[in-house]
């Protein structure tokens, strides 16, 4: 569920944002400490907190970067206002992908840490894994592709948002076939097949567990 965003905590946020602006001329170093508490806040506001955040160290290079994530940060929130869900996962992609390149690490690994942090959070919460792709004994493949059908299922995401963001580049090596189909590559997706499998059956447990005796801690099982 996503939280409710009230005007107070909306002043706040935006006093934060105020000051990172201004103390990137002034402090770099203090303008990167207050962008990361900003950033935190924000993702914890909106409903989608990550731990992985916290390890990250952000480097302000320039004021345009800080508007552009202050803005995309703005139009996650409007759409979320409209509940439209949809829109603001895309909105959330583009946020993480600004972040992850405001690090000294490697964006396009830094921008998978983020989601699948969030990813596993949220099927933790939930105890079931939303994001995993369900496998049939029968149809095992080698393949080290996916169609955009099975990467909507691995992350959450519908065929149509998993499809824009294909065409938008967003994946490293996904390719149009000559029938008109999209190709993902495996890589792109810090989880391999065997071990969505066996998220899936230890959260399987978890749940199973649960309806017959409660809420059980995971390090029961």
């Amino acid at each position: 569920m996503i939280p409710t965003i009230d005007q107070k905590q909306e002043k706040e946020q935006e006093k934060l944002w105020a000051s990172v602006e201004t103390l990137s001329s002034i402090n770099s170093e203090q303008a990167e400490a207050v962008l990361k508490t900003t950033v935190e806040r924000s993702l914890k506001q909106m409903g989608f907190a990550t731990p992985a955040i916290s390890g990250l160290s952000l480097k302000i290079t320039d004021l345009q970067s800080v508007l552009e994530l202050h803005e995309l940060e703005r139009k996650i929130k409007q759409q979320l206002k409209k509940t439209d869900h949809e829109t603001a996962s895309e909105l959330l992609i583009d946020y993480f992908e600004k972040v992850s390149q405001m690090t000294d690490e490697d964006p396009a690994a830094i921008q998978k840490k983020l989601l699948a942090s969030l990813v596993a959070r949220n099927a933790k919460r939930t105890l079931k894994p939303f994001y995993i792709r369900r496998s049939s004994k029968r149809h095992k493949t080698t393949s080290s592709y996916y169609s955009p059908s099975e990467a909507a299922k691995k992350i959450g995401l519908s065929d149509q948002t998993i499809r824009r963001m294909c065409e938008k580049g967003k994946f490293d090596g996904a390719y149009k076939t000559d029938g008109g189909h999209w190709k993902i590559p495996k890589s792109n997706f810090i989880t391999t097949d065997e071990q969505d499998a066996r998220a899936k059956d230890f959260f399987e447990r978890i749940d199973a567990k649960n309806q017959k005796a409660g809420q059980v801690d995971e390090f029961d099982l």
